[in-house]
């Protein structure tokens, strides 16, 4: 979170896509980093009986690792300061919008939006926003079915009868969400004129939908396994790489760790609530209590199909939000058209009077 928010606050805004995707990338590589060395240091040949693998000796390399790259961050971490013509240009620009917009009445939100673009906004009224709960709640469902599948990943794997596939696919899934957080950050900041962000989290949480419900009938086939490792681990980099860039963008920077320290808090709980009932669905399919294992795909039809209609309930909401978005820049581009009209139409009148 520190090294998000002061990267963030250290970049223009043009650029916020780019950096999210980049810090998001880089935390994602390190799983896959630390699950490669797990494998080949701590394992120990022990593929089969995790009680004999090394991992007193992995919780001693994580806690040297952790401590040399906290005192990194105490070093290296630091905000500079945006140049001054650039914060002139944006008072200038707010006082531009102000003095055309001012006698306007603002009879909807994405008007009242238009005003505060740049605005810095948190509590109540954030939770009075559309935008905001467009955004909160596909990302916790999003985030949520995410984590319950990367959590149990190696769990399908044994239960399918492929656990000498284990080590492979704990790096294979981090690897495709640190490539997808990279790329996607790059793109949402070209695209960012043509396509709002909310169009590109879309296309990939529609696509993460329609692998999940594959899943649900075939889950169980390695190539469908493959499959759902990369249609869930690329829209994991696209909900981890741009939810908080929109955040940023749509609520501003002062408030910025606040609000997504709460949006964070949302994923806890439902990623608790999904994995709880994953938990539950796997014991129910076993039926005896005294076995500890359950073998095929009836194991996780269930948790498969809630996690397709949540990944679907996610794709409603961003849809509306891309709604919202592009209203917005209609209504922001409509407002700018105005302004534009009116000087030409005083410049006009002042060049007649002399």
């Amino acid at each position: 979170m520190s090294c998000l928010t002061t990267s963030m606050n250290n970049v223009p805004a043009r650029h916020r896509g780019k950096i999210v995707g980049l810090l998001d990338s880089a935390f994602s590589a390190g799983p896959a980093l630390v699950a490669l060395i797990y494998g080949v240091v701590f394992v120990n040949g022990h593929v089969h009986d995790e009680e004999n693998q090394n991992l007193q000796g992995f919780y001693l390399f994580s806690a040297i690792t952790f401590g040399v790259v906290n005192v990194l961050g105490v070093i290296i971490l630091d905000v500079y300061m945006l140049e001054e013509p650039t914060v002139k240009q944006l008072k200038i620009q707010d006082s531009q919008d102000t003095s055309v917009t001012k006698n306007e009445p603002e009879n909807s939100e994405l008007e009242e939006s238009i005003h505060n673009d740049r605005k810095d906004i948190r509590g109540l009224k954030m939770l009075k926003m559309f935008d905001f709960h467009f955004l909160l709640w596909p990302y916790i469902m999003c985030a949520s079915l995410q984590l319950m599948y990367i959590n149990n990943i190696t769990t399908y794997l044994k239960s399918f009868h492929h656990e000498d596939k284990s080590t492979l696919f704990t790096v294979l899934n981090p690897i495709s969400a640190t490539f997808s957080k990279l790329l996607i950050g790059f793109i949402s900041d070209a695209l960012i004129d043509k396509i709002p962000r909310a169009g590109v989290i879309l296309f990939t949480t529609c696509l993460q939908t329609v692998v999940l419900a594959v899943c649900v009938f075939y889950g169980d086939l390695y190539p469908v396994i493959l499959l759902a490792l990369f249609g869930v681990g690329i829209p994991n980099g696209a909900t981890w790489c741009l939810t908080p860039t929109m955040t940023s963008e749509f609520f501003g920077m002062k408030y910025f760790g606040l609000n997504w320290g709460f949006m964070m808090v949302g994923t806890a709980f439902g990623g608790l609530i999904i994995q709880k009932i994953f938990g539950a669905l796997y014991e129910l399919e076993i039926g005896d209590p005294t076995v500890t294992d359950c073998y095929g795909l009836k194991c996780f039809r269930w948790s498969y199909a809630i996690a397709a209609v949540w990944s679907l309930c996610s794709s409603i909401f961003y849809l509306g939000l891309l709604e919202r978005r592009l209203a917005f820049r209609k209504m922001k581009k409509q407002t700018q058209d105005e302004a534009r009209k009116r000087k030409e139409s005083v410049a006009w009148k002042h060049s007649i009077s002399m």
